[in-house]
C-alpha cells in the first residue's frame, strides 16, 4: 500500500502537461460550485482562493507555478502577476472550509487542483504538505 508520500512523490513526478491537463479538468467541474457559493464574483473570488492557496502555500510562487498559472488561466505575464498579487491570507482556511463543506466529488477535486500546482515545480514543500493534508481532512 502506497503512503501519503509515495502519492506525493507520483505528483512530483508527473509531466507538466498532464499536470496542466488535470488542473484544466478540476478547473471546469469545480466552477459551477465556486459560482454557487460566490454568486456575485460568478465564482473568481473562490476559485481564485483554491488556485492562490496552493501556489502560495510555501510563501514563494516558483517560475514553474507562475508559467502553469499563465496557461491553465489564460493570463500574460501581467495578469499572473496581479493574479499572485491577490492573494489573501484567509484563502487557505476558505479553501479548506469549501472543500470540507461540498461533497466528496469537489473534495476529490479540489485537492486534485491543488496537489497538480503544488506538484509542478518538483517539489512538494512541507507547508505544501500542510494544506494538502488539511484538504484531506488528516491535519499533519
Amino acid at each position: 500500500m502506497s503512503t501519503f508520500n509515495d502519492v506525493m512523490q507520483k505528483w512530483v513526478n508527473t509531466d507538466y502537461k498532464i499536470l496542466v491537463s488535470l488542473a484544466k479538468e478540476a478547473i471546469v467541474r469545480l466552477t459551477p460550485a465556486c459560482k454557487q457559493v460566490d454568486p456575485k464574483n460568478g465564482g473568481y473570488t473562490m476559485l481564485s482562493a483554491i488556485i492562490l492557496s496552493a501556489v502560495c502555500a510555501d510563501g514563494t510562487v516558483s517560475t514553474m507555478e507562475q508559467t502553469m498559472l499563465k496557461e491553465i488561466l489564460n493570463l500574460d505575464d501581467n495578469k499572473m502577476r496581479q493574479f499572485i498579487k491577490s492573494y489573501d491570507q484567509q484563502y487557505p482556511g476558505l479553501t479548506e472550509y469549501f472543500c470540507q463543506n461540498m461533497g466528496s466529488h469537489l473534495q476529490a477535486d479540489t485537492i486534485m487542483l491543488v496537489t497538480a500546482l503544488c506538484a509542478v515545480d518538483e517539489k512538494i514543500s512541507s507547508e505544501e504538505t500542510k494544506l494538502i493534508k488539511k484538504l484531506m481532512g488528516a491535519e499533519s
